[in-house]
């Protein structure tokens, strides 16, 4: 089964000046060192919360610009960044990511309610399994939310970054089977949920988001 959010073109960044485009929003656009460095989980809160405004007419005061260019979404990144910050450790914790999303929200006069799936280490024993993992990707993807992954550590899985979020856009169920696609810092990546979540020491979580009743 292939799910994903309805409109993925949304997050087809292009850039004025390189006559290029990015995919999502990409950590490399902050001002500063630090920024750059850390700035995976803020990255990954404004490419969700700038989705959320352009398919939710409530919610557009989440994004506050008129279009979806590299100029603007960078400029909307740093707006995020001064609720999402990173701490010495990055943004190393589900909570950390999630306060920040809705202080964001709630300073543009919106409620939003999370939701949250810890992931323990696979040395812990009682952990849901796999397909406990893709219901909760189906059920983000199926609210039409990108989900924000949080990963310490990568696993087994060669083509993913270490302590580092991105932006899951879309999935593909089958049997035990769990692939997933994500922006990962402008980029388009295919990667193995599934084997990260049965391979991974540290903790780690994903993250989605719906309006407030």
């Amino acid at each position: 089964m292939d799910i994903s959010i309805a409109r993925p073109e949304l997050f087809d960044i292009p850039d004025e000046k390189l006559s290029d485009r990015s995919f999502g929003g990409d950590q490399n656009w902050y001002a500063t060192e630090w920024s750059r460095r850390a700035g995976c989980g803020p990255t990954c809160a404004a490419n969700i919360l700038a989705y959320l405004a352009c398919t939710r007419p409530a919610l557009r005061s989440l994004y506050g610009f008129t279009d979806l260019s590299r100029s603007s979404f960078a400029q909307h990144m740093e707006d995020v960044y001064r609720f999402v910050t990173p701490g010495s450790m990055g943004l190393n914790r589900t909570e950390m990511f999630t306060d920040g999303v809705l202080g964001f929200a709630h300073s543009r006069g919106i409620a939003l309610t999370p939701h949250v799936f810890g992931v323990t280490s696979n040395m812990v024993r009682g952990r849901m399994p796999v397909a406990g993992l893709a219901e909760f990707v189906k059920a983000g993807l199926d609210a039409d939310c990108p989900l924000g992954f949080l990963n310490l550590t990568k696993g087994r899985v060669k083509n993913l970054q270490s302590w580092h979020w991105i932006t899951i856009t879309a999935a593909q169920m089958q049997g035990n089977i769990l692939m997933a696609d994500a922006s990962d810092e402008g980029l388009h990546r295919r990667f193995d949920l599934g084997l990260w979540y049965l391979s991974t020491r540290l903790p780690g979580g994903l993250v989605y988001f719906t309006q407030a009743q």
